[in-house]
């Protein structure tokens, strides 16, 4: 009996000695890639919340002053209509990273009240990246 549960010991050991061996910590272009899934996701979801969690609160843009006023500006777009159909394309998005700080263009939106292009602004604060700008072509 006591053999047994030695051998159980020794196996739940190495199984957690394993498990701390291979949890890695995701690349800053890994971290990139999932914040940008969540923007898009919020968009084609019509997701407000899912869509902000992409969002710093250091948000800063032409088209809205801080990221209160983007979630706004994003559930007044749902309630009208212009994400019907929605659409986000990252096919030719070029990356340009530069110490804590990441651009993202173009970022293509499709919807059923027409295509823009975006350009994204990502920055690494307290090991996260987020978006902290953001520019749509046209507005």
């Amino acid at each position: 009996m006591k053999r047994v549960a030695l051998t159980l010991a020794v196996i739940l050991f190495a199984a957690v000695v394993a498990g701390c061996a291979t949890t890695k910590k995701p690349s800053d272009d890994e971290m990139i890639q999932t914040t940008i899934a969540a923007w898009s996701a919020g968009l084609t979801e019509k997701n407000v919340e899912k869509f902000l969690t992409s969002i710093s609160e250091d948000f800063a843009s032409d088209q809205a002053e801080d990221k209160a006023t983007l979630g706004d500006f994003i559930k007044d777009a749902i309630d009208a209509g212009y994400l019907e159909e929605g659409e986000v394309t990252l096919a030719d998005a070029q990356y340009k990273k530069e110490g804590d700080t990441c651009t993202v263009y173009p970022v293509d939106l499709a919807s059923a009240a027409g295509s823009v292009s975006v350009e994204l602004v990502l920055t690494k604060k307290d090991g996260n990246w987020l978006i902290t700008a953001m520019s749509v072509d046209g507005l």
